[in-house]
């Protein structure tokens, strides 16, 4: 994507000590600029450059019309009147340079400290803008304890409630553990983020079922979509849930589950992370701390005694992720992988998706495969005004194609394909796993999905419709630019993928030869479940 179009933006900004440099393309003659929070403003006095329509300023940050900048979110405006501003944009390539601007000012002893820390936010008119954020911190001298905040009367309460309620979790586990001091042979097989179960979590199901395993050990199942719920029926369903963890020997999870933020599980309990993606695009965990990140001690990824990873090149990535040594990172593979290059079980995959859609046989198959938008789960959205379906329907029809979508499962809106493009575009929403859906599709159309990681070892072509690309990279932040993956194509707008789409061979291709591999579900079995008897 280019640059944003909007005429007065910054175009440059870096730190000289204590001294916050900018530089701004503004087209008409201005004299100052103001630093807005709030009610907050700082009138900022501009110095005109050689460059036409380029000012500078110099921004001293201890000395703002004699004092400090105080807390809070502040954006650089120009006044166009007593009470309109107008916001200055930022550049994507100044934008990315944000993310390493972020400074500490330690002060008085070290027990305080100012900080300042760069965002981006987008606006009604899908520009960005600069976020200065400024605090005043003070010394966590225990940071092993919950943070609240207890800024008003109403906080207060809701922090003393909420910190009573983590406390009585952590009592009613320790009870509830006293009363199964032998874990005995069990083992629970978990998600806080989707139901039914699915993914690597119902292949090392099938195995341990395959293997006999259920017949020595006891095998207990607990799928919910918590984190969509309102905080009472999460509470209630935690409380029920306690009780089926503390008799566990072994629970496995797929996804980030915050009950075990709240309580700190036995020595005798292996709590074990299959995480759902390959790679990640998109970080999460403690790659995304100092910017909504977990905190320092209370989070659930930090008591993972192990974690399963697709490969070893993974373990640095997951190492970040998790915050846990990685000693703990095993790359035993996905268990959901198990039989991708097993012929006779593709063949048989593609015979009950044949039989279950008789439409699908003899046509070629676009997957369009997304991930989500949106912060959070209860949030998680899709902006279906990208999808053109008149001019989709004209490829597919040319190349007698379906195009499939299949949206993330946190996607609870349903897309709405008008009835004169149903025989060539298609919701497969519903359908469990996306991965019997690779075995038939001739080309993957993703974004940030970490689907690209199996497809991929298809030998197959996948296009990366990223038509938000600057702004969600610059507002979610990524591990590595999308632009610099090798294994697909980036199409930053419709009439680009759908160019592609019209050029592709979409040729079935032979897969690509794999070495034999044990099993991710029985290196997990054998070294971690019966491991354990020894």
């Amino acid at each position: 994507m280019g640059n944003q179009t909007k005429k007065n933006c910054i175009i440059d900004i870096y730190w000289e000590r204590i001294f916050l440099n900018v530089t701004f393309k503004i087209q008409e003659e201005v004299q100052q600029i103001y630093l807005v929070s709030g009610k907050e403003q700082y009138c900022i006095p501009l110095k005109k450059t050689e460059l036409e329509h380029q000012y500078c300023v110099k921004i001293n940050i201890t000395n703002l019309e004699g004092k400090m900048l105080e807390n809070g979110n502040y954006r650089f405006k120009i006044k166009k009147s007593e009470q309109e501003y107008e916001e200055l944009v930022i550049d994507y390539p100044v934008a990315y340079k944000l993310e390493n601007l972020d400074k500490v000012f330690r002060y008085y002893r070290d027990i305080y400290a100012y900080t300042i820390n760069f965002a981006v936010k987008k606006l009604a008119d899908e520009q960005l803008v600069c976020v200065i954020m400024s605090r005043y911190m003070k010394l966590n001298k225990n940071p092993r304890k919950h943070c609240f905040s207890n800024r008003s009367m109403k906080g207060f309460l809701k922090d003393t409630s909420f910190n009573f309620m983590a406390n009585a979790m952590q009592g009613l586990y320790q009870l509830f553990n006293f009363l199964h001091p032998n874990k005995g042979k069990n083992i629970l097989l978990m998600s806080e983020t989707r139901a039914p179960m699915g993914g690597n979590l119902l292949a090392l199901n099938q195995r341990l079922k395959e293997r006999k395993i259920d017949q020595e050990y006891k095998i207990s199942y607990s799928f919910s979509t918590t984190l969509q719920e309102n905080k009472f029926h999460i509470m209630t369903k935690w409380l029920q849930l306690i009780w089926k963890i503390s008799k566990q020997a072994f629970i496995f999870i797929d996804d980030y589950s915050p009950i075990f933020k709240y309580i700190d599980i036995s020595p005798k309990t292996k709590l074990i992370q299959v995480w759902h993606a390959g790679v990640g695009f998109k970080s999460v965990g403690y790659a995304r701390f100092g910017f909504g990140g977990p905190e320092p001690y209370q989070s659930s990824h930090r008591k993972y005694d192990y974690a399963i990873v697709g490969e070893e090149a993974l373990i640095p990535v997951y190492e970040e992720v998790f915050g846990i040594t990685k000693d703990k990172i095993l790359p035993y593979g996905l268990a959901r992988m198990d039989h991708f290059f097993d012929k006779e079980n593709i063949e048989k995959i593609k015979d009950n998706l044949y039989k279950q859609f008789p439409n699908l046989k003899g046509r070629k198959v676009i997957l369009f495969a997304p991930t989500f938008r949106g912060r959070r789960q209860a949030k998680a959205y899709y902006p279906y005004d990208k999808l053109d379906f008149a001019k989709i329907y004209e490829v597919c029809k040319q190349k007698d194609a379906i195009f499939m979508i299949k949206m993330h499962p946190f996607i609870q809106e349903k897309v709405e394909i008008p009835k004169e493009y149903a025989d060539h575009i298609q919701d497969f929403s519903d359908y469990t796993d996306v991965n019997d859906l690779y075995y038939i599709a001739n080309v993957l159309i993703t974004d940030y999905s970490s689907s690209v990681y199996e497809y991929s070892k298809l030998n197959k072509p996948i296009l990366l419709y990223t038509f938000d690309l600057d702004d969600y990279q610059l507002i979610n932040r990524v591990h590595k630019n999308v632009r610099e993956y090798e294994f697909a194509t980036v199409c930053c707008t419709l009439e680009e993928l759908l160019e592609q789409l019209e050029n592709l061979p979409m040729e079935e291709k032979q897969n690509r030869e794999v070495d034999k591999y044990k099993m991710a579900s029985d290196l997990i079995i054998d070294n971690i479940i019966l491991k354990g008897k020894e």
